[in-house]
């Protein structure tokens, strides 16, 4: 008999809803910051002007955000990258949500991300 000790590891799956197709896509976000850790891959810098993030739209794109965590986040937070994919030519967030939100209200204007291409985000994507 073999026993081995498996560590439990929260994963995180972001579930987005496409308007274009009406569809509903899940990707592991766990394992998607993993693979971009993993590859050496280095983080981009995030200009939130210029990508319209506001306290607001952040609220409109995801109501459900527990504002009072976010804003209760360390400073040291929003060091660590945000995860977006590709997805049908465009960037959607799947990991960051509480961060980008604290960095608003904040006047935090640039963070860094990762950003996964379109067949990186497939490998992550549950069907």
């Amino acid at each position: 008999m073999r026993i081995e000790r498996v560590a439990r590891v929260l994963v995180q799956v972001y579930e987005f809803n496409d308007a274009s197709d009406g569809k509903t896509y899940y990707w592991n976000a766990t394992l998607g910051r993993l693979n971009a850790v993993a590859s050496g891959r280095r983080a981009v810098p995030v200009d939130l002007a210029k990508a319209g993030m506001t306290m607001e739209r952040i609220l409109a794109m995801y109501p459900d955000l527990d504002v009072s965590r976010a804003l209760g986040l360390p400073l040291d937070a929003l060091l660590d990258p945000l995860l977006f994919v590709t997805h049908k030519g465009r960037h959607v967030l799947i990991d960051g949500w509480h961060r980008l939100y604290r960095a608003s209200a904040l006047g935090i204007g640039v963070l860094p991300a990762y950003i996964l291409s379109q067949e990186e985000a497939d490998t992550i994507r549950h069907i």
